[in-house]
């Protein structure tokens, strides 16, 4: 064989390895990511015009607890009017208990009686038959009602000087005297926080202040079982009224949350001696 065949057979055989190269490179190299997805036509397909909120359960709602109203008497007697210490002919009159729950009292349905003022004499204290707070702040300041309610008596009575007592619809009543000016009168309804009097001296008095008692069928017990007279606001905690005889006695008690659930009433223990 000639040396220009040697040379022709060898281009050949450089082409021939060229092109195998070639096509293996092809066959063994990834697809590249754009070749690998596959884009599906945007289908326009309308949803089912159904409502399913029937399948979620509804929401629960809490209901507004509020503080029963008592069956008070609104119609006063010429005695009802004319004196502090008198019974409510129609409260505790077939029972000989009853549930105040502070608890459930609004925070717009109270108000502390002398806003701003310090407790200068507290119930019972030194002389012992104390039968109120005396609360001061500044001559002619206003005073306010601690409670909705009904107007009982207001006029002057004897140590009391300028006194009002309001009946109110949680069962308690409340005592403010010594006012210089009395702004209300028997019969007129009152809102918790209305203006009621002015703080005065007039009465058994050597100085301007509030003497506000809490009473419920006519008998005192501390204010302090109803308000928290440091922080002037209202206690949260409940009261057990107990009628014994012609005798009332009060008691706080704290509820349990299960009775919160629904009514609930309280019997006292019976002693067994």
């Amino acid at each position: 064989m000639s040396k220009t065949h040697y040379c022709i057979l060898s281009i050949i055989l450089l082409i021939v390895l060229s092109a195998c190269h070639s096509l293996w490179t092809a066959q063994t190299q990834p697809a590249s990511q754009q070749d690998s997805i596959l884009i599906l036509p945007t289908l326009d397909i309308p949803l089912p015009n159904t409502d399913f909120a029937f399948l979620f359960p509804e929401e629960p709602k809490l209901n507004k607890q509020t503080s029963p109203r008592k069956q008070i008497t609104e119609n006063f007697s010429s005695r009802e009017k004319n004196d502090i210490a008198v019974t409510d002919p129609l409260l505790m009159a077939e029972e000989n208990t009853m549930l105040i729950d502070l608890g459930l009292i609004q925070k717009e349905d109270y108000a502390f009686p002398l806003p701003g003022a310090k407790v200068i004499s507290l119930y019972a204290g030194r002389r012992k038959h104390h039968s109120g707070v005396d609360l001061k702040t500044h001559a002619h300041d206003t005073i306010i009602s601690a409670f909705d309610g009904i107007v009982r008596l207001a006029k002057p009575y004897y140590a009391y000087g300028n006194v009002i007592v309001v009946r109110h619809y949680n069962g308690l009543e409340t005592v403010y005297s010594h006012n210089s000016k009395n702004l209300v009168k028997p019969g007129d309804y009152v809102k918790a926080g209305q203006p009621i009097a002015l703080t005065g001296r007039t009465g058994r008095a050597t100085t301007e202040h509030l003497h506000f008692e809490v009473r419920v069928n006519g008998q005192h017990f501390n204010p302090n079982l109803v308000f928290d007279l440091q922080e002037r606001k209202l206690n949260n905690q409940c009261l057990i009224i107990t009628k014994k005889g012609n005798k009332i006695a009060v008691k706080p008690v704290e509820l349990m949350p299960h009775q919160h659930e629904g009514d609930y009433s309280y019997s006292p223990a019976t002693n067994k001696n």
